[in-house]
């Protein structure tokens, strides 16, 4: 992984002074970035336990969560798995998710988890109560196919119990968008079959050599003051896509606090190029840009060597004519002085994934830290919740359906 600010606008003596005046090399403690305790070997090995449970009846495991319950696990699993057949996420309420997901399963051989950091999430009780029904109207155990993940002593814990059901801790101390390492990640990776130790050690690299992330915070404040108040992060890779929700979860809910925060907004190259990219170059200059690329991929496609139309693109590969679009992009916006921060991957992996995670949620807090907001809680997403639970307890709509 290569992280490279020629093109962010700023020196980098710029950035090591400004973070100089937070005491940058005090942050990166588990008293100030809780995530960054990775975890032990007998966590892992409890997974590892309900895993193998699981894995010698079932082939499929049905992820049911909300944001951060969900998001970094349904991540690494398009980034690595390319949404191979083992996983399927609920990470919505809309009945017709559920009514695809439901038909597509068998229900003989799926498994399903449960999680919520409170455990009263309203969008994954509600799927759960539907499921575990059809559970038993199926007449299928549901002990041995259900697993809960959530803070110790929530409701998810106490219905484990009730049930007979395996239940798996979050630290108390980690929030759900910082939770892709814990059994919230965790859970779904081993079960999908991929190398969590990888994924673990691309994570102790990015902490072992934090600069990177530091310095990304750094750019990003010092294009914040300056009025780029847009965060935009743009992979050259469809299996990206889900990373830069995770990355939008995570840059919104941290930093949009007391008036302030940068908005995150997500595009994929090279299809955002044609419906996007005209105001990225030519519209206002009040945005920050994070450009990915993947320089290795798992197949590539040679054109003919003789191509129609466009002979130029002969005997090119595919791999070829992204790169082009994504250096085309990076020149475009370097004609414009836009600030970009380029990634280059060497592939989609677990150990490259592990990285990126963890760069963010490093940056993301040195960021909270420059602008003076909390990192951690979602307070104002709790307004709607409320308002929500008490139409539903009222039998009420809102006054908005006709």
């Amino acid at each position: 992984m290569k992280v490279l600010f020629e093109d962010s606008g700023f020196p980098l003596l710029d950035y090591e002074l400004l973070l100089e005046e937070i005491d940058y090399k005090n942050l990166l403690k588990p008293s100030v970035m809780p995530f960054t305790e990775l975890p032990s070997e007998e966590y892992l090995l409890k997974i590892m336990k309900v895993v193998e449970r699981l894995q010698e009846r079932f082939v499929s495991l049905v992820v049911v969560g909300m944001g951060g319950s969900s998001r970094g696990a349904k991540a690494l699993h398009q980034a690595v798995g390319k949404e191979n057949s083992r996983l399927f996420f609920l990470d919505n309420i809309d009945p017709d998710l559920l009514s695809k997901v439901l038909k597509q399963i068998d229900w003989d051989k799926t498994a399903f988890a449960f999680i919520s950091k409170s455990g009263k999430t309203l969008e994954t009780v509600s799927l759960m109560n539907v499921i575990l029904e059809e559970l038993v109207r199926r007449e299928l155990p549901v002990a041995e196919r259900v697993v809960f993940v959530g803070d110790r002593g929530n409701p998810f814990n106490k219905l484990a119990d009730e049930l007979g059901a395996p239940f798996l801790e979050i630290p108390k101390e980690i929030g759900g968008r910082f939770s892709v390492f814990t059994a919230v990640g965790l859970l779904p990776a081993y079960f999908a079959g991929y190398n969590v130790t990888r994924f673990l050690e691309g994570a102790y690299k990015l902490l072992e050599t934090p600069l990177s992330a530091f310095y990304l915070a750094a750019s990003k404040y010092l294009h914040y003051k300056s009025g780029r108040d847009i965060s935009i992060v743009m992979p050259y890779s469809t299996y990206m896509n889900e990373f830069t929700e995770w990355y939008a979860q995570l840059w919104a809910e941290s930093l949009g606090k007391d008036g302030q925060g940068q908005t995150p907004l997500k595009a994929i190259g090279t299809s955002s190029q044609h419906s996007i990219l005209q105001l990225f170059v030519d519209g206002p200059d009040d945005k920050f840009y994070q450009l990915f690329f993947v320089n290795s991929r798992t197949s590539d496609v040679k054109l003919p060597d003789e191509a129609k139309v466009l002979p130029y693109i002969g005997g090119k590969t595919l791999g070829e004519v992204m790169r082009a679009e994504f250096e085309g992009t990076l020149y475009a916006l370097r004609q414009k002085n836009r600030p970009v921060v380029r990634f280059e991957l060497s592939r989609l992996s677990e150990y490259q994934m592990g990285y990126l995670f963890m760069a963010y949620m490093v940056a993301v807090v040195v960021m909270a830290k420059l602008m003076g907001v909390n990192p951690y809680g979602q307070p104002a997403v709790e307004i709607g919740k409320r308002y929500a639970r008490e139409l539903l307890e009222e039998g009420r709509d809102g006054g908005l359906s006709q």
